[in-house]
């Protein structure tokens, strides 16, 4: 039986599949290509696995990011998560590893942890020092696959970069994605490309206890309430917190298909497809009501909302789509009628924050970039500054007064002092260790 998929993204690969063709030679040859073979795990290993503290190591694919108490955390994708003291910025420490298998997304209220282990919810005391598990929830997410006779669901892939010959009925099952051939594992093609991006998948004004998040984030905390969506999914899913260490599930929202992120800002909730953001009244933790939908074209869809407007960014190059790049400054002074005010052609925009007047960009292997908002509606005509020699997929504004960009990407974890967004200056970096 196939699942909606963990942050993968069934549907749309399909559907990405069915738009590229197959490679149909005539004649034998030597290809270089890109297999994704799956790893299984029975259920009982699923949901015996838990979170372990070592010792710091160094990061190798960085993932989701999320501050919270002087802290950095970053997911180290399917690994676990890299505890950064960043009290001084210019000077961050790598302190510790939480080991947690299958682990790609977290959020933090009050000093507990929520983080996933592959398709359960682990609950970690981070008021310590030795990062016990003090909770989990079984069954939270769906996986990517599910062999109910076996017992056993698939957990992760495993890349391996493959050169052989092979003959024409063998090279139809290569396809060819941004620029690469790819070929799935034993059990079924669709989820390869999930595993092929590299998603990296902040939000302002926090509730009291609860950390940052990036604005890629599947996760959010509000009031007594977790908040989750799965990435390329269709549904909000909200888990009781009242008892913070026992997370209960409480209720299933039907939002739209292609889900890619989730941004809290007062009580509301933005989510972010692949086909356009809705808008959520929360004042109903329980409830959320859909006050409507900003439609646009098809892509990846990271939110940040600030004042009367709300920032999109599209990208191509994705499994979201092939939509165009370009930011998107939509008005939504009346929640009901989100009216786009101007798009701004940009690079290849993923993450974004905003902090007063300044709106931080990352634009992949284009850097990261500073703008002028102090107009929205002509915020993309003012670029301030754009720093090229990082490869940038998302970015957090560091709360209070210091005017500190902590963005994530292929290279690792940097830090840009912004006091002057004309003239960013460079405070600090943990490297990727290859």
């Amino acid at each position: 039986m196939k699942a909606f998929p963990f942050y993968s993204a069934f549907a749309i690969l399909l559907a990405t599949f069915s738009l590229t063709s197959c490679l149909k030679d005539k004649c034998e040859r030597e290809v270089t290509y890109t297999r994704f073979d799956p790893v299984y795990k029975t259920l009982e290993e699923v949901h015996t696995g838990t979170a372990v503290k070592e010792a710091p190591r160094p990061l190798k694919a960085p993932g989701q990011i999320y501050y919270y108490n002087n802290h950095m955390f970053v997911v180290e994708k399917h690994e676990g998560i890299h505890v950064i003291d960043n009290s001084d910025p210019s000077n961050p420490q790598n302190t510790a590893f939480i080991k947690i298998p299958g682990n790609q997304d977290i959020a933090i209220k009050d000093g507990l942890l929520y983080a996933n282990t592959y398709i359960d919810l682990l609950v970690i005391d981070l008021t310590g020092d030795q990062f016990p598990v003090v909770g989990r929830a079984e069954n939270v997410f769906n996986p990517y696959y599910q062999d109910l006779t076996g017992g056993q669901i698939i957990v992760e892939y495993v890349e391996t970069q493959v050169t052989e010959t092979l003959s024409c009925d063998e090279q139809q099952y290569l396809y060819e994605w941004n620029g690469g051939l790819f070929r799935g594992g034993a059990d079924f093609e669709g989820d390869v490309l999930a595993v092929a991006e590299n998603s990296f998948d902040a939000s302002s004004g926090a509730a009291p206890g609860v950390g940052i998040a990036g604005s890629l984030a599947h996760f959010s905390i509000i009031g007594d309430y977790l908040y989750t969506i799965q990435h390329d999914g269709y549904f909000l899913e909200i888990y009781d917190l009242t008892q913070p260490a026992s997370p209960v599930h409480a209720k299933t929202v039907e939002v739209g298909v292609h889900l890619e992120t989730l941004f809290p800002y007062g009580d509301k909730l933005f989510i972010g497809s692949n086909t356009g953001m809705y808008i959520y009244d929360n004042s109903d933790p329980l409830n959320p009501t859909q006050l409507s939908l900003f439609e646009h074209a098809r892509g990846c869809d990271p939110v940040f909302v600030y004042g009367n407007y709300a920032y999109v960014t599209l990208w191509d190059g994705s499994t979201c789509g092939g939509g165009p790049n370009q930011l998107d400054v939509i008005d939504i002074s009346n929640l009901t009628n989100p009216v786009l005010k101007k798009s701004f052609s940009m690079q290849n925009p993923h993450g974004l924050s905003v902090k007063g007047n300044t709106l931080l960009l990352c634009e992949g292997d284009y850097g990261l970039k500073s703008f002028d908002n102090t107009d929205p509606v002509t915020v993309g005509d003012h670029l301030l500054d754009q720093v090229k020699n990082v490869q940038a997929i998302d970015v957090i504004s560091l709360p209070g007064s210091a005017n500190v960009a902590m963005v994530i990407g292929e290279g690792g974890f940097y830090q840009y002092s912004f006091d002057n967004p004309s003239d960013m200056q460079f405070l600090s970096l943990i490297p990727v260790e290859k």
